[in-house]
């Protein structure tokens, strides 16, 4: 049986299998989906665990022979394998399908693993975990679902469900679950009754992640070259800046690129950033940052992303921290690069 992980909860009340396999690509959700399992197998009475971290050499063997043992502390126990990846050989597929065929009552048999693609879910194995238990598939939360995903874990939370604190989270997060489960459970403590206060905890936001990359970028594309600066400056030390701050401006500079192509046919700037999921807070910058870089600025810069992130990765040899700051001034309208 399938079960999507946000009915996995109730479905848990209504009905417990023998076997769950929960699988994605987003470990967070994994997790959580894992915690909900376990929670509820515990007040059913599995107050023992033993858990098994699956490779190529595994020996199965080790599984059958935990089952086939008697617990001198708990009649119920749970067999938690996780699988370092979805190719588990032939071998692995004949012990996984058996032990899973063969489950005695008193045993819960809890299976997780990351992404698995499209064969993998066809296989035997596969299957026949299907047919012997539930099946809880985690996707990843895409961009355009992310304060969606934020708010309702808030309602979860007591919180008010408010959209503005969602989109705030989700903008200085970008896109990073633990963070933003982080950023509620302060909300939770801050405000135990659920009842936000929504001025003051945007503001408090801002302050906290003035001097975030995201906040770079944004002064950048906004033309505050001064900011810049003085962000910038504070972040040169940090080791891990570069190769964060690359990848943030690639997916930044490569989504204003396909902005810009579609200006030139569509024409309504707040109908292209709409199509593309830009969130209301930063439509103001990114709609000033199209209308001030052409695209044939957009390209260059992006070019010369491509030279710095081989000079972090050691194949090109730019002065990296001086290359990414004459970069951000660019985006920020000072002319640096000749034309």
């Amino acid at each position: 049986m399938r079960i999507k992980p946000e009915q996995l909860s109730n479905t848990l009340v209504n009905q417990f299998d023998s076997l769950y396999f929960v699988f994605g690509p987003e470990l967070l959700l994994v997790e959580q989906s894992l915690k909900y399992i376990r929670d509820t197998a515990k007040a059913q009475g599995f107050d023992e665990r033993v858990s098994f971290e699956i490779d190529g050499n595994f020996d199965w063997g080790e599984i059958t022979a935990e089952i086939s043992a008697a617990s001198l502390f708990s009649p119920k126990r749970i067999i938690e394998c996780r699988l370092k990846t979805g190719k588990i050989g032939i071998k692995g597929s004949k012990a996984l399908s058996k032990i899973a065929a063969n489950l005695p009552s008193d045993i819960l048999l809890i299976i997780s693993t990351g992404k698995l693609d499209f064969a993998q879910q066809k296989s035997k194995w596969f299957k026949t975990l299907e047919a012997n238990g539930s099946i809880v598939q985690v996707w990843e939360v895409q961009r355009d679902h992310l304060i969606g995903w934020i708010a309702n874990h808030m309602a979860g939370q007591g919180l008010e469900a408010n959209t503005k604190i969602a989109e705030a989270i989700a903008y200085t997060t970008e896109g990073n679950l633990l963070a933003s489960m982080q950023e509620i459970q302060k909300l939770k403590m801050a405000y135990p009754k659920g009842n936000i206060d929504t001025e003051n905890y945007v503001q408090q936001l801002n302050q906290q992640s003035q001097y975030t990359v995201y906040n770079l970028i944004d002064s950048a594309l906004a033309g505050n070259s001064n900011q810049v600066l003085k962000i910038y400056t504070t972040m040169v030390n940090d080791t891990a800046m570069p190769i964060i701050l690359s990848s943030a401006l690639y997916r930044e500079i490569n989504a204003m690129i396909d902005m810009s192509i579609e200006l030139q046919q569509v024409k309504q700037i707040s109908s292209v950033m709409n199509s593309h999921r830009v969130w209301k807070s930063r439509q103001t910058t990114i709609g000033n940052a199209l209308k001030r870089l052409p695209y044939q600025r957009l390209q260059k810069n992006l070019l010369s992303l491509g030279r710095i992130d081989r000079s972090i990765k050691g194949v090109d040899n730019l002065a990296v921290i001086d290359e990414l700051r004459t970069l951000l001034l660019n985006l920020a309208g000072k002319t640096l690069w000749t034309q």
